[in-house]
């Protein structure tokens, strides 16, 4: 079992090789944008651009192959350190129900679990970096294109179709392409796939220790500002088999094992084991009812706890974006071989770092107003170190 809090920091370290990965693709991007040239014949264009964008590629697809070793490494790291707390927790209950239960690394079923967990959730980060690769190539494509017919229209002059695409480019930030068409920011997709893993891991851990034990009976856990289809089973007693008559089955009534569900996609929740008789709830209806009722006060308006926490994120990941946006122009300005265009970049870098202060103090404002806790890690990308705070200053 996992206390919900542990949520909101597990995925921390990883997420910031991610964003390491997000800057550098987006500061390859200017790069070759401002340096793909004078726009020419639309034939010689056409071929300039393919060959552009196959070079762009091999830059993200050698980033990628950097970091993907790092990452492997530390998705395995957040998954020892889940299964300790994890095991830990759900250990102590058996043993007051004077239950022995082994260790993590002597139970067999457990260690094939985690080892499956951690295997499954590096792939997927793997396929989020190759699929990354493949739709920020062809953003390239489409900001000089876009270039392309902005020249040739007579719309803008070369300088403002460089500056628009790299705009374009700049605010797009890279994203995960799938199949189905749905796009995603990067960081967005690393958060949500490392932390389902690991909640899903610790479950099916879990799962395997009550079956062992003997025990069918759980507890889900709870916390403040649940989603409204999460709430109505948080803090409850349910059976894992569905067969005890005195508790709702566990599968049927929360969802477990589905996306939507009880540690499904971006699920806080967990569960641990519960014996009739000698355990007490650990969420008396009074607390949940707490819970469901807590409110925040922002801009002289009352609010409901689930929502100033998505407002926050939401916060978070702007400063992010603009972050993003800000080491693209610095490194378009390094790049420009021209001073008209030098100095369009430049506007648009001072555009971004007042866009970046005004974030910061809203930011502020919100946290100091409604007293939720500041966690400057989620506003970290890597490569935004102080030389380029005090630019952005």
């Amino acid at each position: 079992m996992f206390p919900p809090d542990y949520f909101d920091y597990a995925a921390d370290d990883l997420l910031k090789l991610y964003n390491k990965l997000d800057e550098t693709i987006t500061r390859d991007i200017m790069r070759h944008l401002v340096k793909t040239g004078k726009v020419t014949a639309t034939a010689d264009w056409q071929i300039q651009r393919l060959q552009e964008s196959g070079l762009l590629l091999d830059d993200i697809i050698h980033a990628v192959a950097q970091l993907t070793d790092a990452s492997d490494q530390h998705v395995r790291v957040l998954f020892e350190d889940a299964r300790v707390q994890s095991v830990e927790f759900d250990s102590e209950i058996y043993r007051a129900a004077g239950l022995s239960p082994p260790p993590l690394r002597q139970s067999l079923g457990a260690m094939q679990i985690l080892q499956a967990g951690v295997q499954k959730t590096a792939f997927h980060l793997r396929n989020l970096s190759g699929t990354t690769a493949v739709a920020t190539q062809q953003a390239y494509i489409n900001a000089v294109t876009l270039a392309e017919i902005q020249v040739e229209s007579g719309a803008f002059d070369y300088v403002s179709a460089i500056r628009n695409a790299v705009h374009t480019a700049a605010e797009a930030g890279t994203e995960v392409l799938y199949p189905t068409g749905h796009r995603d920011k990067l960081d967005v997709d690393v958060r949500r796939v490392t932390l389902t893993g690991v909640s899903q891991t610790a479950a099916q851990i879990s799962e395997r220790y009550a079956d062992d034990m003997g025990c069918d009976l759980v507890e889900t856990t709870a916390h403040p500002g649940a989603r409204p289809e999460h709430a109505v089973w948080q803090g409850k007693v349910f059976s894992h088999s569905g067969k005890h008559e005195d508790y709702p089955d566990l599968i049927k009534s929360t969802g477990y094992g589905t996306g939507e569900g009880l540690c499904g996609w971006n699920c806080r929740h967990s569960f641990f084991p519960f014996f009739e008789g000698l355990s007490f709830s650990a969420y008396p209806r009074e607390n949940l009812q707490e819970y469901e009722d807590q409110t925040v006060q922002y801009n002289g308006e009352t609010i409901k706890c689930c929502d100033p926490t998505q407002i926050q994120r939401a916060a978070e990941r702007q400063i992010r974006a603009t972050k993003r946006e800000f080491a693209g122009y610095d490194t378009g300005i390094k790049a420009a071989d021209s001073e008209p265009l030098r100095n369009a970049l430049n506007e648009q870098f001072q555009a971004a770092a007042v866009k970046l202060q005004r974030q910061k103090l809203h930011l502020d404002d919100f946290i100091d107003q409604t007293g939720l806790l500041r966690q400057d890690e989620r506003e970290q990308m890597l490569g935004f170190g102080r030389s380029q705070a005090q630019k952005a200053i």
